[in-house]
């Protein structure tokens, strides 16, 4: 059988031969002839005959590389990719038409056929220096940098075939999301089966890796890349992302040492310097990076972010204000063209053209408003636009920004001089504090306490087609019914959509502590009949009266209910807001210093059918729209009258600011001056931060929006995110209060920390609280000391807006705690560790603080769609002594929102304020409890009231509850605990 095979073998090869002979002596040896010959086999599809006349010929000078090109066109169709290559490669560039095809073949077999992502790259990058306007290798070029996810390399390819009128709003959208971009990962995979040694197509699987939370396995993946390909610059980028992510100091100082000198070329690396040495404290150094990152990028938002947060440290308001205000116009131009390319919204387009012409972003401009004929020949808008901006593209470069427009371009940041690169280790006593903790645990108790109880968001159609409005759920909120110090709730509820008047048939419940281990369910003694659709709900004593008044925020009408004293409450025709407002958050606090407090109404969306538009997918399904959607909602103030009555004083209080898409608040006096500022969380458009202007007690309140001044306003990224809960507590045992907030799914939570009274650094990195927020979406948060230790841990409750599950996103969620292991830094504890309850996936929505059994230690009530709400029990057994705090006031409000109480525990100084607002529609427990650790005291426990009165008292036993009042010499006890 063998020597039938070899004879076959050898008749083949003596006909290929014979063949050859023949055609050899047709063309008698000329290179000329035997050239035309090749042609014809190759023509005559005798394509081994037609490859072995042309390489006989790529010696030949003066015929070598149409030789070349003809071998390699003879190999290609023969399926022998790799040699084919080898055959373009040989093709010189004498003649730029025959280069440019060899250039171009070969990067197209190596992209399509060999899976080689960067000796493709490399092809294409010669052809573009022949020909830098050549369409197809623009079009690869681009394509195989979003790949291996290199945005910034990916950009000049992009512009250009925006300026030679080949792109599609794709290209546009892409280059706004920058690094952010995550390109068809499920293609990088089918790579790696065939190039799993290629830096690109392992730089593709790195950014893959890091999608999917994989961090260790993204740094191996991206050591590699940098070992094959050292100048590979985004691997560095990555690589320094993730050392920043993890908080490692050692690991960051030897990446800056290492980078090669190219890296100062890339803008992202000076983001990861200048942050850096932001958090070290070196304020030069960074003003210098984040400087020469925007002198590369004027689109960089992170950048012009944090220039400006650092040049106000400076005393340079004027310049620091041309920074943020770039930040702020750059947010802008995203979140239209976010909704421009996902709901081929023409307006939204419209709007990105007239911020993208603002902002110099002029190739985008054209390309939008080209996007716009497409999508709609009658836009006389974009026709104008076009016609506008004609003469000018002639004469521009292939740049995002023009260098006119670039906020840094003027400024000499040689002034603030870079440290030398060291790679001398940190101090020993930098590293990482690790310290050991007790087990945290929680039971979920609600129904065998007798809390029953489920929201209804009006969803449960079959086939619907999900609206705006379903997604929030309601809120949650203790108070105290009837002044016996048990923790009572307050459930907010919908109801069928639209609302009827007369339809009772879901209201809102009220259940009373009965102080034995249960609850019970007194909505209908109470007098409430809140059949509207609630959503959040706060609590405070609107006349100073002694007995807690019930405020409900509702789509629609807003509610307030006054407490009778006897368990009762008479509904108020006061500050109810407008019949087309959308309340989502609301709090009551004293803003004036009057002692009586005023009511602020968090509203959220607007417009003629924001409860009833309906949005499409890419693929036609329908999907609830999103906030860029629609215009924001006006929030409102209310000025507590001091007769019952309540007075709009919107207009006049300095709250009326431009798009704020508000879902959270919290008030406190978080720059110790008696004073309560109030933060709004906000959706997808920048946070707002009111600081408290009033001059006089008893005047009109008066407030300025300063979260871009405050660091408040963006993430440390420089970018908006759609921002939900709020805790607020001192974190890191500083005796500032520092503020955490929930955000949405692929966006971290943020950890806002007071450095200075009233000036935030976004420390979420640096206080491990980054990675774990990723794959979720998350709403109601507290701060809690839950195992009594003095450290105020956090728990945040998740779910997504709207079932995704067919994406491969998740639904449902779980539900996280996070345990303050000191120095600042936060441990995700794993659900299998907390109990059942946080091992199962839900639709959290509202989360409020409160110790609903009256033994010392803080717990949680969790509302939720789909679910019924749930009561946390803490049943930490290793926890340490606790001292609860009730305050009341007598000069300051009654509520006593924004008293502070310093108290010593073994020479350490723990501080907590009374906040209201207290996040995503919810009103915690009106107590402050003190972790003591194993300490049986604390002394040298201060108060300073929201008056400016302080008092002081010299030690408290451990395990009891309090109550000071303002004024009183001594605090009263209320209970002790075993």
């Amino acid at each position: 059988m063998k020597r039938n095979i070899k004879i076959g073998i050898s008749l083949s090869l003596f006909c290929v031969c014979l063949l050859v002979l023949v055609y050899y002596g047709k063309s008698q040896n000329s290179p000329a002839q035997l050239l035309k010959t090749a042609n014809e086999a190759l023509l005559q599809k005798r394509y081994s005959i037609a490859q072995q006349i042309a390489e006989s010929l790529l010696g030949q000078r003066g015929y070598a590389d149409q030789a070349a090109l003809l071998a390699a066109e003879a190999a290609e169709a023969q399926g022998n990719y790799e040699q084919a290559v080898i055959f373009y490669d040989r093709v010189s560039d004498s003649k730029k038409t025959d280069a440019i095809k060899a250039r171009g073949k070969a990067g197209e077999l190596l992209l399509m056929k060999l899976k080689a992502l960067s000796r493709a790259e490399k092809e294409y990058r010669l052809l573009l220096e022949l020909d830098p306007q050549n369409t197809i290798a623009n079009e690869h070029l681009a394509y195989l940098l979003g790949l291996s996810s290199q945005s910034w390399e990916a950009e000049r390819p992009r512009l250009s075939l925006i300026s030679s009128n080949r792109f599609t709003p794709i290209i546009l959208y892409l280059l706004v999301m920058g690094d952010r971009a995550f390109e068809n990962y499920q293609t990088v995979l089918e790579y790696a089966q065939t190039s799993p040694h290629d830096p690109l197509v392992l730089l593709g699987l790195a950014r893959g890796s890091i999608e999917e939370q994989q961090f260790k396995k993204a740094e191996e993946q991206l050591k590699q890349v940098i070992k094959l390909d050292p100048k590979l610059i985004e691997a560095y980028v990555k690589s320094g992302q993730l050392i920043r992510q993890r908080n490692d100091p050692l690991e960051m100082k030897a990446w800056l040492y290492k980078l090669p000198e190219q890296a100062n070329q890339h803008p992202l690396i000076w983001n990861i310097r200048g942050n850096w040495y932001q958090e070290q404290g070196n304020v030069d150094a960074a003003i210098r990076c984040f400087g020469e990152a925007i002198q590369l990028d004027g689109t960089n938002s992170q950048a012009c972010y944090q220039l400006g947060q650092l040049l106000l440290k400076k005393g340079e308001t004027e310049e620091a204000n041309r920074f943020l205000d770039q930040t702020t116009k750059l947010q802008a131009y995203e979140s239209e063209v976010k909704v421009a390319f996902s709901d081929q919204d023409l307006n939204a387009a419209k709007k990105a053209v007239q911020l993208g012409k603002e902002l110099g972003l002029i190739w985008e401009s054209f390309g939008w408003s080209k996007a716009a004929l497409m999508l709609a020949p009658q836009a006389t808008w974009a026709r104008s636009t076009l016609d506008e901006l004609g003469p000018e593209l002639a004469t521009i470069p292939r740049k995002r920004m023009l260098d006119s427009k670039n906020p840094a371009s003027e400024i000499d940041f040689s002034v603030y001089p870079l440290p030398t690169r060291s790679p001398k280790s940190l101090p020993a006593d930098y590293s990482t504090i690790v310290t050991q903790h007790s087990a945290v645990t929680f039971q979920e108790v609600a129904a065998e306490t007798g809390v029953v109880f489920e929201y209804f968001n009006s969803a449960e159609q079959p086939n619907r087609k999900p609206k705006m409005y379903e997604f929030t759920g309601g809120g949650v909120a203790v108070l105290d019914l009837n002044n016996d110090d048990w923790p009572d709730l307050y459930l907010a509820q919908g109801c069928v959509w639209p609302p009827r008047e007369r339809d009772m048939q879901y209201l809102d419940f009220v259940f009373l502590n009965q102080g034995d281990g249960t609850f019970r369910n007194v909505t209908d003694h109470t007098g409430i009949r809140e059949n509207r659709f609630s959503q959040g709900v706060t609590i405070g004593d609107i006349n100073n009266d002694g007995f807690d008044d019930i405020y409900v925020g509702n789509i629609g009408e807003n509610r307030l209910y006054l407490n009778n004293g006897d368990g009762t409450f008479s509904a108020s025709n006061q500050a109810t807001g407008n019949a087309s407002d959308w309340t989502t958050s609301c709090l009551l606090a004293d803003l004036n210093n009057d002692s009586f407090p005023e009511i602020y109404a968090v509203n959220y969306l607007t417009g003629k059918d924001v409860f009833e538009r309906v949005c499409r997918t890419g693929d036609g399904s329908f999907r609830s729209c999103m906030p860029q959607n629609f215009p924001a909602a006006q929030d409102r103030l209310f000025l507590n009258q001091t007769n019952g009555n309540f007075g709009d004083i919107t207009s006049e209080s300095g709250i009326e600011v431009p798009d704020g898409k508000g879902l959270g608040i919290v008030t406190a006096d978080f720059g110790n001056q008696n004073k309560l500022n109030l933060f709004i969380a906000n959706d997808a458009v920048p946070n707002f931060y009111f600081v408290n202007q009033t001059t006089k007690i008893k005047s009109l309140p008066h407030f300025q929006e300063q979260a871009l001044l405050a660091g408040l306003a963006l993430n440390s990224d420089g970018r908006t995110e759609a921002c939900m809960g709020i805790a607020a507590g001192d974190g890191n045992g500083d005796e500032l209060l520092d503020l955490f907030v929930t955000n949405y799914f692929r966006e971290s939570n943020t950890f806002y920390s007071q450095i200075n009274p009233e000036i935030f650094l976004d420390l979420t990195r640096k206080s491990l609280l980054h990675d774990s927020s990723l794959s979720v979406l998350g709403f109601g948060t507290q701060f809690l000391d839950a195992n009594l230790n003095g450290k105020l841990d956090l728990i945040a409750t998740n779910g997504h807006v709207e079932d995704l599950s067919k994406t491969g996103m998740p639904y449902q969620m779980k539900t996280q705690f996070f345990l303050n292991t000191g120095a600042g830094q936060y441990e995700d504890i794993p659900a299998n560790e907390l109990g059942p309850f946080f091992e199962e996936k839900r639709l959290g929505r509202g989360l409020a603080r409160l110790d609903w059994n009256r033994d010392g230690l803080p717990e949680a009530v969790i509302t939720q769609l789909q679910s019924p709400v749930a009561l946390l029990q803490n049943t930490t057994e290793n926890h340490g002594n606790s001292l609860v705090i009730h305050l009341t006031g007598t000069i300051s409000s009654r509520d006593a929102i924004g008293t502070t109480v310093r108290l010593q525990v073994n020479g350490q100084t723990m501080m907590r304020q009374l906040t209201a607002g207290d996040g995503y529609m919810a009103s915690n427990q009106r107590i402050l409890v003190f972790g003591l650790g194993n300490q049986t005291e604390a002394q040298n426990i201060s108060v300073e009231w929201l008056s400016g009165k302080n008092q002081t008292f010299e030690r408290l036993a451990a395990n009891q509850e309090v109550m000071i009042i303002e004024d009183n010499p001594e605090p009263v006890p209320l209970r002790t605990y075993p």
